[in-house]
């Protein structure tokens, strides 16, 4: 916990404000220092209360929401918190789908003249990775993208899916790259499908969830930029759906933000990135 201590000892002690004392070289430091919670203003209590609210509600908060509920009277400081969150939903070295997984890919933002698809123009590319149980949804990953062609889709497939199974896709020509000596490769032409709707049924399902969760709880509106950090947030969630217990979920994300680094509202506004270090 205390790491980042020059001086490596091992004995402290604490002042009236909570503060800890190293008694060897005096240096002073917080149980929040170096995390998403340096040099908060506001009571601890009140981020374990966002971290609750943030992980029990089944389609999520916005910063609208969260002001209401922590009773802030600035709605950017409800925003930075959520963002912050939002940076600790994906866990380093989590492992990789498995067995039978379904990709492809699908648009989100407003509606736009001209083409449709995958050279429309004007939206967001996210690339979608589901992992397929029998008949049921496994694990999911999702991954904003410049395009849909082979050099987003490759990377995103060979760090997502782990070598040996089997990728399904449709006939899209960026999949044709894909390495046949590490993964077994299924296409679906969906021309030649008579039910089109069973083929790749789990990516587009994930599809349609996600597109109305953007519309439910943030009306439709992100800014691009921003965009991975809500489909962090939902990979979160979706694949935790089927936990029992709340409490779990409330404590993956308390000890994932006890081990990120420190971030900067200015950070969040540049989408800068952070290397979290978080534990697998």
């Amino acid at each position: 916990m205390f790491f980042w201590r020059l001086c490596k000892g091992l004995s402290y002690w604490i002042s009236a404000k909570h503060i800890y004392i190293c008694t060897r070289c005096e240096s002073h430091f917080s149980l929040t220092a170096g995390t998403i919670m340096h040099d908060t203003k506001k009571p601890i209590t009140y981020w374990f209360k966002a971290m609750w609210w943030f992980t029990t509600r089944k389609s999520g908060v916005n910063a609208v929401n969260l002001k209401d509920l922590l009773g802030f009277g600035c709605y950017a400081t409800a925003w930075a918190w959520l963002h912050k969150l939002r940076r600790c939903t994906i866990r380093g070295g989590r492992e990789k789908l498995s067995d039978k997984v379904e990709v492809d890919e699908f648009f989100l933002g407003g509606q736009k003249p001209g083409k449709r698809g995958r050279g429309s123009s004007g939206k967001s590319v996210v690339l979608t990775a589901v992992e397929r149980k029998g008949r049921k949804i496994g694990r999911i990953r999702l991954q904003v993208a410049n395009d849909c062609s082979s050099d987003s889709l490759m990377p995103f497939i060979y760090q997502n899916v782990e070598a040996g199974s089997l990728v399904i896709t449709d006939g899209w020509k960026g999949y044709n790259f894909l390495d046949q000596s590490n993964y077994r490769h299924h296409q679906v032409f969906l021309s030649k499908t008579d039910n089109k709707f069973s083929a790749l049924s789990g990516v587009h399902l994930v599809a349609s969830l996600v597109k109305r969760l953007m519309l439910g709880t943030f009306q439709g509106r992100f800014e691009p930029k921003y965009l991975q950090n809500y489909l962090d947030e939902y990979v979160f969630r979706f694949n935790r759906r089927t936990s029992r217990s709340v409490g779990k979920k409330f404590m993956r994300i308390v000890q994932q933000v006890a081990s990120t680094v420190k971030i900067t509202c200015s950070q969040i506004k540049n989408e800068i990135s952070i290397d979290y270090h978080l534990a697998n």
